[in-house]
């Protein structure tokens, strides 16, 4: 006999069969439904590729400029024995394959509406104004104008994204 007090088997469902199972969740649950997508959210994934494609662009530039470092220190940098323009190519390659990876850890969670897409893309874009802003300053001091330009570009975009993900709206449609 079954000391289970809903008899054997354990409780009923109205329906029959078996409650629905969360993905990736340890037991029964229930699936909850997406909130609607908030024209605020729509901006917010259309702003995380603006500044994806500024950001790649920003690279893409600090690479063609050549070694940015402050005056005095550009010993600091160089490595002895390692040809530079190979070098820089593959770091290059390197930075936007990464920075598109990044950006794609924030993007696919925003589109399907997931909160935890947001908090890293908060502290993602973040990071990347403070380390920008820094950037800027070397840039400026150094009398690298054009990559000093467009960090500012990139600088703005990224406030932009701060911003917009801040709005209501944006919170509302995520889950």
């Amino acid at each position: 006999m079954s000391q289970h007090p809903h008899g054997p088997g354990g409780p009923r469902r109205p329906g029959g069969g078996q409650p629905p199972h969360l993905p990736g969740g340890p037991g029964p649950g229930l699936v909850p439904p997406r909130p609607p997508m908030t024209p605020q959210l729509r901006l917010l994934l259309r702003l995380t590729l603006l500044s994806l494609g500024v950001s790649v662009a920003n690279g893409l530039v600090e690479a063609a400029a050549g070694p940015s470092t402050l005056p005095g220190m550009e010993d600091v940098v160089r490595v002895p024995g390692l040809p530079g323009g190979g070098l820089a190519a593959a770091v290059t390659l390197f930075g936007v394959v990464l920075t598109a990876a990044l950006y794609a850890l924030v993007w696919f969670p925003l589109r399907d509406q997931l909160q935890w897409g947001w908090v890293l893309g908060l502290v993602f874009c973040s990071l990347a104004v403070l380390g920008d802003v820094f950037d800027l300053a070397v840039y400026l001091l150094g009398g690298h104008l054009l990559p000093g330009l467009s960090t500012v570009v990139l600088v703005a975009v990224n406030v932009v994204w701060l911003v917009a993900a801040s709005r209501p709206g944006v919170r509302a449609a995520l889950r």
